[in-house]
Parts: structure tokens; C-alpha cells; sequence
């Protein structure tokens, strides 16, 4: 491993320490004054924090898509058998078209372009649409640039991204569906029985509010910020396309930066729409800097092994 690669993965390692100790700091102030700072930020028809929070989900839909072709690559160029490398790519193929539809969702959902035209939510017709010229031909874009890096342990690179991915949308989706917190913009309603609720107070009843009152569910799930464990994963997803890209191969910390900003900008759209408070925000931001650093770890160890079997 060259002394660059290294001390680019130890600055990565020590900017996620600092972000996550940063992001720790934020979420203790909002457990005590996130009502008061949810109420001086709320601007709901802001366009703008509209227009950008919609992006904050693409680099995490679209990150798969693009190393679901890198992995197509390699198992074709493979030396499996064929009946192996068939159902590997098969898998490859599946998983894309899974992922780019969950993707072209996500986009379309009421909490991203959805909000700014709600007839594209749920509208099957404009997700396939969005999938087909937004996320799919990064498969292709994958295989295309896999077949001239000579990384021999790129297989490995991408499953343990894969997992790490895997790992964040589980931690989301458990998170929420336990603490059932009512979005701030939901508090403000005026409904009997909804109001602010402090992150660490189980909320209960939300099914029965959502039929009684026709409120939509996603509205009781504020804690954690989906949309910050998304866009903050672009700590360690911006990094990694480093790998099939050779301009970008000494600019990961760089990107590694880059992924920090472009989910802090995402957590403040979040609150002025009063979609979460700042310890949703805070707390969804805290477990992607814990993925971005056990991503940052693990690829070091990879890179030296790497380096071990050059020698």
C-alpha cells in the first residue's frame, strides 16, 4: 500500500472521528432544545430546501447500481465455472433491477419530488421512468470502468460497501418503526393528542391517529432522519467510487469531505420543512459517521492486504 493510499485512509479515519464526535455534540443540544430550534427554522413551503432535501437520497440508491455492474464484470471475467459465474451474474442483475426500483421510489416519494409534484408518488409509471434514465445505465457505466482498474480485491471492496449499505437501511428502518415520533410539521397541527415528543418518549397510538385523522404514517416516523443516514452515507460512498475511477484514486479524503457537507446541507433542509428536529437529524448523521468509519477501517485492511499479496 503507497504512503498516499495510507494516510488517505487515516485522514478519513480521523475526520470521521471528529464528525461523529461533532454530530454527538448536536444531538445532546437537540434532546434539550429541539422544539425551540424546530420552531425558529420551520419555513414549510420553502422551495428551495425542497428542491435540494429531494437529492438528498440519490447517491445511496444510485451507489449500488453502479457496483452491481463493477461485480457483473468480474464474475464474467471470472474463473468460476460457468453454471457459478451464470447465476452470480444473474444475482448481479436482479439486484440492480431491485435496488433501481426501490431507488426510482424513493425519488418519487412525498418526502422528495413527491412533495414538489404529488402526482408522481406512488405513480408506478414515473418510477419505472425515473429508474430506466436515472439509475440504470450506471449498471452499464459499473461494467464499463471495472474492466480497466487491475484492483484485485475489488469484489471484496464492493460486498463489504454492500453490507455496510445493507446495514444502514436496517438500523433506519428498526429505529423508526420503535419510537414512532411525530414529524414536527404534524405537532404544529393542532391535532388533539399530537404534539412534540421528546426523542426518548415512546410515541403511542400512531396507527390509531393515522385512520382516525387520515394522516399519512411516515408522519410518525421522525426518529432517526432517513434522509440524514442516507445522505450522510455519502462519507463513505463518494470515497469508493474512487475505485473504478483511477483520476479520483487520491482524492478520497476529498470526497470523504465531500459526502460530510453534502449530508450536513441535507439535515438543515430536513428541519426548515419540519420533517425532523435537530436529534433526528443529529442521530441519523451519527450512525452513517459510525458506518464511514467501520467502511474507512475495513477497506484499510483490505488495501493492505492487498499490498501483502503484491509482495
Amino acid at each position: 500500500m503507497s504512503n498516499s493510499i495510507k494516510k488517505d485512509h487515516i485522514y478519513q479515519i480521523l475526520f470521521n472521528i471528529v464528525i461523529l464526535l461533532f454530530f454527538g455534540v448536536l444531538f445532546i443540544v437537540g434532546t434539550f432544545l429541539d422544539e425551540e430550534i424546530a420552531k425558529a427554522l420551520y419555513s414549510p413551503d420553502n422551495t428551495a430546501a425542497a428542491v435540494i432535501t429531494s437529492t438528498g437520497v440519490i447517491p445511496y440508491f444510485m451507489a449500488p447500481l453502479l457496483f452491481c455492474g463493477a461485480l457483473y464484470e468480474r464474475s464474467v471475467h471470472s474463473s468460476l465455472s460457468k453454471p457459478v459465474k451464470v447465476i452470480l451474474c444473474a444475482v448481479c442483475v436482479l439486484a440492480a433491477l431491485f435496488v433501481g426500483f426501490i431507488g426510482g421510489a424513493a425519488i418519487a416519494d412525498r418526502n422528495c419530488f413527491g412533495m414538489l409534484f404529488p402526482s408522481i408518488n406512488r405513480n408506478y409509471p414515473v418510477i419505472f421512468i425515473i429508474s430506466v434514465i436515472v439509475e440504470y445505465p450506471l449498471f452499464f457505466v459499473g461494467y464499463h470502468f471495472a474492466k480497466k482498474t487491475e484492483d484485485k480485491l475489488l469484489t471484496q471492496r464492493i460486498i463489504w460497501l454492500m453490507i455496510i449499505l445493507l446495514a444502514a437501511f436496517i438500523a433506519m428502518q428498526a429505529l423508526k418503526h420503535t419510537f414512532h415520533r411525530p414529524r414536527y410539521r404534524t405537532a404544529v397541527l393542532g391535532i388533539e393528542g399530537i404534539g412534540f415528543v421528546p426523542w426518548y418518549t415512546q410515541f403511542e397510538g400512531s396507527a390509531g391517529f393515522a385512520e382516525m385523522y387520515g394522516i399519512n404514517a411516515d408522519e410518525f416516523l421522525s426518529f432517526p432522519s432517513g434522509h440524514s443516514i442516507l445522505s450522510v452515507s455519502a462519507m463513505y460512498i463518494l470515497p469508493s467510487v474512487a475505485w473504478i475511477f483511477p483520476k479520483l484514486k487520491n482524492k478520497r479524503f476529498f470526497l470523504n469531505v465531500c459526502g460530510f457537507l453534502f449530508g450536513c446541507v441535507i439535515m438543515v433542509t430536513r428541519m426548515i420543512l419540519g420533517a425532523h428536529y435537530l436529534s433526528d437529524v443529529s442521530m441519523g448523521a451519527m450512525i452513517a459517521a459510525v458506518l464511514s468509519l467501520v467502511y474507512t477501517s475495513i477497506q484499510l485492511r483490505i488495501s493492505a492486504k492487498q499490498e501483502r499479496e503484491q509482495i
